[in-house]
Order: C-alpha cells, then structure tokens, then sequence
C-alpha cells in the first residue's frame, strides 16, 4: 500500500512539472531582453521626447522674457498731460505688433502722475493716460476685451523723491500682464 502511495505522489508529481513547464517556459520567454532594434527605438523615442522637452521650456522662457520686456517699457508724459509724444506712439506700435502676436494675453495699462496736484486731480490724469494708451491699443485692433484701463494717480509712484527727475519717472503708463 506504501508503494502504491509513492507511485501516486510521483505520478502527480511528473504531471504537475508538465503542466507547469510550459509555463515557466513562456515567462523566460517574455522577460527576455528586447532586440538590438526595439532597444534603438526606444533611445530614440526617449531623444525625441527630451528634445520637445527641452524646446517647449525654451519657448516658455522666451515668452517670460517678452512678458518682463513689455511690461517694463513705460510710456511717459510732460507735465500735467495726457498726450502721446512720438515716442510713446512709436513704442505703443510695438506692443500692439506684440498683442497681436499673443492673442491669448491681456494687459492691465495703469495711469500714473507725479505727487503735484490734489488726489482727485491726479486719479483723473491717470485715468486720462491710461485711456489714451487704450485708445491708441484699441485703433491698432487689440480687442477691448484684453485691456483693462485703471489710473493709480499718485498713489505709486516709481521713484518717491520730490526732485524733477523722480516727477519725470512717476508720470507714466506702466503695463502689466493678466
């Protein structure tokens, strides 16, 4: 009876290493290395990806430093004035070329003056400068959608010495992107 409970075990035994050879056989084959060819795909696929990579942080970059660019060219005024210079004109056609170019970007044109005056008069001005900027924008066909006019009067200026350098700085329309 012993015996018969040994060739019982063994036969089971020969039949489960049959049933699971197969098996075993197909996962050596799956975790095999991959071909010379599929390894140079994937490098290059792998390449490609960090060149776009590399490329979109490049453009995003650039656009910063257009952002930065655009937002720190003041346009200034004479005392007491709201009207363009040529100057002004000349670096308002610029921003417009570039609003035209970033179509998805919009701009808040903030109206400043010097600290002469009363507060009322000086929100006015502001408002004034920051209108006439808009204006302008608005003529070269950016969408009034994207401009946001606000006048900041006296309350921030650039530079707060009371000389006629610092008065000079303070009247402006300062630009900043939404």
């Amino acid at each position: 009876m012993q015996h018969k409970s040994h060739l019982i075990v063994m036969i089971f035994s020969l039949m489960l290493i049959m049933i699971l050879m197969p098996a075993c056989a197909k996962m050596v084959a799956q975790t095999a290395p991959p071909d010379k060819a599929s390894q140079e795909d994937d490098t290059a696929e792998r390449a490609r990806l960090e060149e776009e990579r590399l490329q979109k942080e490049a453009q995003e970059r650039e656009l910063r430093a257009a952002k930065i660019k655009f937002m720190y060219e003041d346009i200034y005024f004479t005392n007491g004035s709201y009207a363009l210079t040529p100057e002004a004109k000349e670096i308002l056609m610029r921003k417009a070329e570039w609003l035209r170019a970033h179509s998805d970007i919009s701009v808040i044109i903030e109206g400043h003056t010097d600290e002469r005056g009363s507060k009322e008069y000086n929100f006015a001005l502001g408002d004034r400068r920051a209108g006439a900027v808009k204006s302008f924008l608005l003529k070269e066909g950016i969408a009034t959608e994207r401009l946001i006019a606000v006048s900041c009067g006296q309350e921030k200026p650039i530079d707060p010495a009371k000389t006629k350098t610092a008065r000079e700085k303070n009247r402006r329309v300062h630009f900043v992107i939404e």
